[in-house]
């Protein structure tokens, strides 16, 4: 990468003024960033064009306050191509980035994980899965994410017993049948959740981002849930 560009994905985009847009992007060297991108005339129309979801991108930013100005955008790749529930996946990683990121707080590893979830889910056809190990890459990057290889007086987790999570400690065995199956916590650990792990990953999931969202919905999840019900 040139000397002042830098890897970007456009989480959110709206008119800003009469010829901008004001975005923000996750950025690899500089996490998430607010700018103003100037998208009239030639060079503007060309920037607006590569400024879309899913799409990887380099960017060029200047500025010192927190608002930067996008000097310039270009593509790297075709891209991600996301449909259907897929699409609102990709929604959901980038309403979760938005609202829970610090503004210019670096974060290579989350962004990496943005990346391989995206290829991932457009690869293959199971996205339950995906949707929690993005969620899991969040969650370790704002220090909320228990340990999954040991319990909270430091025994290793065993894979045929369970587990109740205590806030801001860990996991402390709970004997067989009740709380989290430690076989889930140790796939979730390596990005092997089978589908009997789902549904316990999720529940996890939900409940270490409730106290990050508040009471305010996801956008994301009201469009899908929308969605089900035309289906029906």
């Amino acid at each position: 990468m040139e000397p002042g560009w830098q890897s970007a994905y456009l989480l959110h985009a709206r008119p800003y003024r009469e010829r901008s847009q004001l975005i923000t992007l996750l950025t690899e060297q500089e996490g998430r960033v607010a700018a103003v991108a100037r998208t009239s005339g030639k060079q503007g129309g060309l920037m607006k064009a590569a400024l879309q979801p899913f799409q990887p991108l380099k960017v060029s930013l200047t500025g010192q306050g927190s608002l930067k100005t996008l000097k310039g955008a270009e593509t790297l790749s075709l891209p991600v191509p996301l449909s259907g529930d897929k699409l609102y996946c990709g929604l959901y990683f980038n309403e979760l980035a938005v609202r829970l990121l610090s503004e210019l707080a670096q974060c290579t590893e989350l962004f990496q994980a943005y990346h391989q979830c995206l290829l991932t889910l457009a690869a293959e056809e199971e996205h339950e899965s995906v949707l929690r190990y993005f969620e899991w890459a969040l969650l370790t990057h704002l220090g909320e994410a228990p340990a999954l290889s040991r319990d909270v007086t430091g025994e290793p987790l065993v894979a045929d017993c369970c587990y109740a999570l205590v806030a801001e400690q860990g996991f402390v065995p709970v004997g067989h049948d009740r709380g989290y199956l430690g076989a889930m916590l140790l796939a979730l650990a390596q990005q092997q959740l089978a589908p009997e792990h789902l549904a316990q990953a999720k529940h996890l999931a939900r409940t270490l981002l409730r106290p990050h969202l508040g009471n305010k919905p996801l956008r994301s999840r009201e469009l899908f849930m929308k969605r089900i019900n035309n289906k029906d």
